[in-house]
């Protein structure tokens, strides 16, 4: 899919939470002039997003979004500060302003680190530099893709690629030798598109996969809670992945670190705001078949990136730009 085949977030209507069930109530795809017929066009196993990517990933992630989820309304609520972050429906609000925008824009995410190898008994090394960007927008949460959704509810569409790079100096590379198996192997780039559905109090809703999945002990009530670590100039939000389940893939985690000025998060006149991100994951090697590394194998990987969300691509760092988004103009364009 093209830029040029969509609309602009400019160009694209706005709707405001207070109007949001009275839509809803009404059909709510169906009053965007008639472009969206059916909320089965979002499907993740739709014809228009039948290829599907071959990314780390614990559930199948479709490479782009339909056309027409860009021309939905976007998701512009009425609060935007003043929070009180121990209120669950404030909490919920502030998130949303942290991981991506209350105004309706497009959001560029980017992230760069290391791939690092863990072989049993012995110390770990770099083995691969990892790069990712993501341009994302909200809209308003909808009932043919997330279901008992409220009226607080958005759902977030990113569209990411991810580049693996010589961990020396960051130059591309399309084979390197994996040291712990002693063999060359690919090196890929992986397209693809999420579309994650935020409900308040509830567990978070991804396509094709079951929203029990992503329950934490943790959690509120049993439910997806955004949890935050108040620093006092700054709000770090965490967010604990929940790959859990048994199997041969254990142990396996992933956590995200959403960090901003608190000043800025609490600004009722700021509806984007800049903000810090970091990233790790640790897990089996085996768990991705390009690794080259048999299913069962006990070396593990530990994966941090780190990186930044912010409303202005030119923001990123230079490395992110030149490598990603300059190469891929059509999905961040």
């Amino acid at each position: 899919m093209k830029s040029q085949d969509i609309n602009k977030p400019e160009a694209t209507p706005a709707i405001d939470v207070d109007r949001r069930a009275t839509m809803t109530r009404l059909g709510g795809l169906a009053l965007t002039a008639g472009l969206v017929q059916s909320g089965d066009v979002f499907a993740m196993s739709d014809a228009n997003e039948k290829k599907i990517s071959q990314t780390a990933s614990e559930h199948p992630r479709a490479q782009s979004h339909p056309a027409e989820a860009f021309i939905l309304p976007r998701w512009i609520p009425a609060k935007t500060g003043n929070f009180d972050l121990t209120k669950p429906i404030d909490n919920h609000y502030a998130f949303a302003k942290v991981q991506a925008n209350l105004a309706g824009e497009y959001t560029w995410l980017a992230e760069y680190g290391w791939i690092l190898i863990a072989p049993p008994g012995k110390p770990a090394y770099p083995f691969l530099g990892r790069m990712t960007a993501a341009r994302v927008f909200v809209t308003p949460a909808n009932s043919s893709w997330a279901p008992n959704i409220g009226e607080h509810d958005y759902t977030m569409w990113g569209t990411f690629t991810t580049s693996h790079f010589d961990p020396r100096d960051f130059s591309p590379v399309s084979r390197i030798l994996n040291p712990y198996i002693g063999k060359m192997i690919d090196v890929p780039t992986f397209h693809f598109a999420d579309r994650l559905s935020y409900r308040l109090g509830q567990s978070i809703v991804v396509p094709d996969v079951d929203p029990k999945f992503y329950d934490q002990p943790w959690d509120r009530d049993g439910g997806y809670s955004p949890h935050f670590i108040n620093a006092g100039q700054n709000i770090t939000y965490t967010v604990l992945g929940s790959s859990q389940f048994d199997g041969p893939h254990q142990p396996r985690c992933d956590v995200g670190f959403w960090t901003v000025k608190a000043q800025e998060l609490m600004d009722p006149a700021l509806r984007s705001i800049d903000t810090h991100r970091d990233y790790s994951v640790i897990q089996k090697m085996s768990e991705y078949a390009w690794y080259g590394v048999e299913k069962g194998d006990p070396a593990q990987i530990l994966v941090h990136l780190t990186g930044m969300k912010t409303q202005d691509p030119k923001r990123l760092p230079d490395l992110i730009r030149k490598n990603l988004l300059e190469k891929n103009k059509d999905r961040f364009f």
